[in-house]
């Protein structure tokens, strides 16, 4: 009894793991696109002009007192946050550069999605007419 309990409950893993997809993921229009890489375009710009302003201002605060005198340099009191504001900008600025590749990534996808009505040509009792189609057309350059 229990193999055959077992056995079902294999199968039914099985079969819910190889079949296809019951909803599939909904698709999205030029608008959708749009606004996808208006949004990430405003987030690439924050990241850039957060990080510039962090960085510059690691570098504008002053060095304090010396605390330690060495062979190869003095360390400062500020030295520590200096580099903290700095290495923290820079990673910044450098986060917003994959925001901007995928903004334009997403704005050449709205540019290639287009949604129209076709005239198409069909047979109409004996004759040919035109009629509109609503449709959708995906442009994909290689």
């Amino acid at each position: 009894m229990k193999k055959i309990i077992l056995g079902v409950m294999l199968i039914m893993l099985a079969s819910s793991s190889f079949s296809q997809q019951t909803n599939p993921s909904p698709t999205f229009s030029k608008q959708d696109y749009l606004k996808k890489s208006k949004n990430q375009k405003t987030a690439a710009w924050i990241f850039l002009g957060g990080g510039a302003t962090t960085l510059l201002t690691g570098l504008v605060i002053p060095k304090g007192e010396v605390v330690h005198e060495g062979w190869f340099g003095n360390d400062y009191k500020n030295d520590g946050i200096k580099a903290g504001l700095g290495l923290t900008g820079i990673l910044s600025m450098a986060g917003s550069i994959p925001f901007f590749v995928v903004s334009s990534k997403n704005k050449k996808k709205a540019a290639s999605v287009s949604i129209s009505n076709e005239k198409i040509q069909s047979l109409q009792k004996g004759s040919f007419a035109y009629r509109f189609v609503p449709s959708v057309s995906l442009i994909i350059r290689l």
